[in-house]
């Protein structure tokens, strides 16, 4: 079996799998309400908010991973990263079953500068392991102000010691495996608490525009969290279906309205795949050809 046969066959499954949570979740929610939900032309303005704040966040990434790049040798202007982070993001989101938008970075610096593709490799696992790890830590900030309807001792000495663990896990992760120290360790970590927490904010606008009562904003910010975590894992595409299962139940669990909290999701989703078109304008500005070398250069190696 070909490569491209098993990467379109992987594309199937995660379509499929995609459609069958949403048409799980459908069948379990009120879809009178959800039409109630979504009619509200006077939220627009939310909207709108909400799809600057999730572009804010990714420009931030993109400046997070950019101080990973440098720290391997790897300079690109902010701006010319910037063009290449959204030209992967609309791979990662269109084109799921090619190449990817994290292998076709990798790709283009590879053959730009010749970087070799193992610290490429470690560059992009470590951006994301370390949004992973503060997107907990938002998470262990969250849990105090949550109202459980079942008897929770001591929770929020776990959350503080959860956040205490996930600083340590963060802090030995670039020392040990990038020896990342001081000022770049520092300005990744904030970059990425400002991306993870511009999408919390992106999210809160979403609840605002579907009305959800102030009190709950906690509970429903932290289960977007989790779906978050859900939404990563490779199982469906582009975490549609991962993450509208994930706030059904939750807010099930909760005692929540589980039908706010499923459009809120799929709202994020639309909001990630609109912000990922642009994309597509960027995608002709690098190339994947290995540099020619001059005559000059081949002259000197002889």
């Amino acid at each position: 079996m070909s490569e491209h046969t098993k990467k379109l066959i992987k594309l199937a499954i995660q379509a499929a799998v995609s459609v069958a949570l949403i048409a799980f979740v459908l069948h379990k929610i009120d879809l009178s309400q959800v039409k109630q939900l979504l009619v509200r032309p006077e939220g627009l303005p939310w909207i709108v908010i909400a799809l600057l704040l999730f572009n804010a966040s990714k420009i931030a990434s993109a400046f997070r991973l950019n101080v990973y790049q440098r720290h391997i040798g790897v300079h690109l202007s902010e701006k010319q990263n910037l063009k290449l982070y959204y030209a992967g993001m609309f791979l990662n989101m269109f084109l799921p079953g090619g190449i990817g938008g994290d292998g076709y970075k990798i790709l283009v610096l590879h053959r730009r500068d010749g970087t070799p593709v193992k610290k490429l490799l470690g560059i992009t696992l470590a951006d994301r392991v370390s949004g992973l790890l503060i997107l907990l830590l938002l998470l262990c900030v969250l849990i105090p102000f949550l109202v459980f309807p079942w008897a929770l001792p001591h929770v929020d000495l776990l959350a503080i010691a959860g956040a205490v663990g996930i600083c340590i896990a963060f802090v030995l992760m670039h020392r040990w495996l990038l020896n990342m120290i001081g000022a770049k360790m520092l300005s990744v970590f904030g970059y990425g608490f400002v991306v993870q927490s511009l999408q919390v904010v992106c999210a809160a606008f979403l609840l605002l525009y579907l009305q959800v009562p102030l009190a709950n904003y906690p509970a429903y910010l932290a289960v977007f969290l989790v779906s978050s975590v859900a939404a990563v894992l490779p199982l469906s595409f582009g975490g549609l279906g991962a993450r509208e299962v994930t706030f059904f139940y939750c807010m099930n669990l909760l005692h929540l309205d589980s039908t706010q909290g499923v459009v809120a999701s799929s709202g994020f989703f639309l909001i990630t795949a609109v912000s990922s078109l642009v994309g597509c304008i960027f995608l002709n500005r690098f190339s994947l050809k290995r540099p020619k070398r001059s005559s000059n250069d081949s002259s000197c190696s002889r």
